[in-house]
């Protein structure tokens, strides 16, 4: 058995031995801890709806559409949607690529027309050929004319230098002609444009 005077001997030499490297280790314990008291709390992190996939322009949003995002605040978008319940049932107004934030001007809705003049209203209009609107892209300018199919009418220019706010194409209309637009035009424009589309076809010229 080691009496206590040689175990306390023993100890002293190992320590003496190994100094430098106890003094190293306890040095770095010390500087952890410090960085660990100083540094700063992590910044919070706001909810943010992203798409989950690609969506096309009139997408009406389901459950698999959208998920919920962490990101700094700073880095969230004016207007950021934070609750994906929010936006289920919503159309959105125009292409979307996955992982792109939600905002209250990507759904069809009174937000399209923020920033034009208060008295404009956002108005949708069915025109007649498709393949023309593919061609529109929101933020572009358009005519509208209306045709009787009368070959010795001439086309009536209904409204003129029209802005797109969006293009959606609705799931239900597989069995319509034409395509949707939606404009930003005064009342009395919009008034026009529905008498025009309930007697006559639509078509659009675009602006340069």
């Amino acid at each position: 058995m080691v009496d206590l005077p040689t175990a306390s001997h023993r100890l002293r030499r190992i320590f003496l031995r190994h100094r430098r490297l106890i003094a190293a280790t306890l040095a770095a314990g010390a500087v952890l801890a410090a960085l660990q008291v100083a540094a700063p709390a992590p910044p919070p992190r706001a909810p943010i709806v992203v798409t989950a996939r690609d969506l096309t322009s009139g997408t009406v949003l389901r459950a698999g559409d959208v998920q919920v995002v962490h990101a700094p605040p700073g880095l969230a978008p004016s207007g950021a949607v934070a609750s994906a319940a929010a936006v289920l049932g919503e159309t959105v107004a125009g292409p979307m690529r996955a992982g792109e934030p939600l905002t209250d001007r990507s759904l069809v809705g009174a937000a399209l027309i923020a920033g034009y003049p208060e008295r404009l209203v956002a108005t949708p209009v069915r025109i007649d050929d498709s393949d023309v609107v593919a061609l529109l892209r929101v933020g572009g300018r358009i005519d509208v004319y209306a045709s009787t199919g009368d070959d010795q009418a001439a086309a009536e220019d209904v409204i003129s230098d029209a802005p797109v706010v969006a293009l959606p194409r609705l799931e239900d209309d597989s069995g319509s002609e034409g395509a949707l637009v939606v404009l930003a035009v005064t009342p009395a424009e919009a008034a026009r444009l529905a008498q025009a589309s309930a007697s006559a076809q639509l078509s659009v010229t675009l602006r340069g």
